[in-house]
């Protein structure tokens, strides 16, 4: 319970930072890559708190980026639902690697904290 309330709060946290980023951006950017931001926000999220926080990133992520910046008046340009779909596209394997790379790091941190336990027991035995 406590590990999807992290991941949910690290998603709200990631959301509202890269959101108020990209929003900061639409005077430069205007409607151009209004995802690319949120593609390193599932980047993180899945690092720092694993695929469910990394899904809620992708997935309201992307309901954000078409919303505000592909039809802000209601409308959606042309183009905006495949950007959408390419987003999603995009985000899955970035968003798999990152919990793999996750899962490999906390394996290496187990195995590098038995051998310095073991390390430490011989010292005492000596």
């Amino acid at each position: 319970m406590l590990d999807a309330v992290i991941a949910i709060t690290v998603a709200a946290v990631l959301l509202v930072i890269t959101t108020g980023l990209r929003m900061a951006l639409t005077p430069y950017l205007g409607g151009l890559s209004p995802f690319m931001l949120y593609v390193a926000a599932v980047l993180l999220a899945g690092l720092i708190s694993g695929p469910l926080s990394g899904a809620l990133v992708m997935l309201i992520g992307g309901f954000l980026g078409f919303q505000l910046f592909l039809s802000p008046d209601g409308v959606p340009r042309q183009g905006s639902i495949l950007s959408l779909m390419l987003f999603w596209g995009v985000s899955a394997p970035v968003l798999a690697t990152a919990s793999e790379l996750r899962s490999q790091l906390r394996d290496a941190m187990t195995r590098l904290t038995a051998a310095i336990d073991r390390k430490g027991q011989d010292r005492i035995r000596s």
